[in-house]
């Protein structure tokens, strides 16, 4: 997912949700099944709050049905793995719909009760009230180019382009420069106003640098060579472009949906990473042929430069913990994008424990989380 601005407090209104393809699915099941393993230590983490399990370490999620939200403005390959986390849920036998909506329209609609769960950035769930419960996608999905340098080493005191100075470039180009100890002497941020501009100045030649998101590097690649200098994941490896988010009341009331969640989310990455024939179906699908299958395979490997999803249960904190919450909440305060009631403590930000609970079913069933 691409977000041209760091979110404004709550600064839409919820407009005409468009509906995408839900409704109900469901495969059978093993006969056997099993409790899982000892999860997080929170009352009710021990039993994975009462989740079946079938043999091979998906749950049983009969009964259950989950109304979601796409904070995609229009769908893209980039927000497959969001769109197979549902099918996901679908195939373990749940009933699921997904909305998709841009900016905030999708965390209001979480508020307003027309959703349970939806995507978007930490600024968002946090000023609005609302409790995070798993990943989206795990880094901002930017890369830092050069046309001219091979080697970060090579561009002390260098200008660099960014689309605007409130968008995570804004954030990244100076985390880099403190990361290389080049203090008064670190890159040297210009904006031109859009992720566009940045593309063109590039090809014009008008920068030689720029911050430009994982799917342009398919534009540039047609117009010359563009070294990868940095991702964003390697820049800030916490710094994430969006997150999953309830309110604190259903999540308190659903651990068990809240954990069957986490796992889907867990199996989405796991296909992105192990098998892109599937992730490629999936996109094709997801944007209703929109995108070519030519396109969804560049797309999909310009996203794998900056690992999004990483997928092993060793990257669990990383994906999800009080740090990762902490590290977006400190950038976007320091951006201004706190506001009000968002201003509260990261505790009362995330909900960690049933999260914690699937990483546990992750370790155990590596080959489909």
């Amino acid at each position: 997912m691409r977000y041209p601005f760091r979110f404004s407090a709550i600064a839409l209104g919820i407009g005409a949700l468009a509906s995408a393809c839900g409704g109900s699915s469901s495969t059978s099941s093993s006969p056997s099944t099993t409790t899982a393993a000892s999860g997080a230590s929170s009352a009710g983490a021990s039993n994975n709050y009462g989740l079946k399990f079938n043999a091979d370490g998906t749950p049983i999620l009969t009964g259950m049905s989950f109304k979601l939200g796409i904070a995609a403005g229009n769908p893209v390959p980039g927000d497959t793995t969001n769109y197979i986390l549902s099918q996901t849920l679908k195939s373990w036998g749940a009933k699921v719909s997904y909305t998709i909506g841009s900016g905030s329209s999708m965390q209001l609609a979480v508020l307003s009760g027309q959703l349970q769960v939806a995507d978007g950035q930490e600024a968002g769930a946090a000023d609005s009230g609302l409790v995070i419960i798993a990943p989206a996608m795990t880094h901002v999905d930017l890369v830092l180019v050069s046309s001219k340098f091979t080697s970060i080493d090579q561009m002390k005191g260098q200008t660099v382009a960014g689309a605007t100075s409130i968008d995570p470039s804004s954030y990244l180009g100076p985390t880099l420069s403190k990361a290389m100890g080049w203090g008064a002497n670190g890159l040297v941020m210009t904006y031109p106003g859009s992720d566009s501009s940045v593309v063109n100045e590039l090809i014009s030649g008008k920068t030689v640098n720029g911050f430009v998101a994982a799917e342009d590097l398919v534009t540039l690649k047609q117009h010359g060579t563009f070294n990868v200098i940095k991702t964003a994941g390697q820049i800030a490896p916490e710094y994430a472009d969006s997150f999953n988010a309830a309110t604190p009341a259903w999540a308190n009331a659903n651990p068990a949906m809240v954990e069957a969640i986490d796992l889907a989310w867990w199996h989405a990455a796991w296909v992105f990473n192990h098998d892109t024939a599937a992730w490629d179906a999936a996109a094709e699908k997801y944007t209703n042929n929109a995108a070519t299958p030519a396109d969804v395979v560049l797309q999909r490997q310009a996203l794998e430069a900056f690992k999004p999803w990483p997928d092993t249960a060793a990257s669990a904190d990383q994906n999800l913990s009080l740090a990762t919450v902490k590290t977006n909440y400190d950038a976007n305060l320091a951006a201004g994008e706190i506001k009000g009631a968002g201003v509260r403590s990261i505790a009362s930000q995330v909900d960690l424990a049933p999260w914690q609970a699937s990483a546990k079913i992750v370790a155990k069933y590596p080959s489909i989380y």
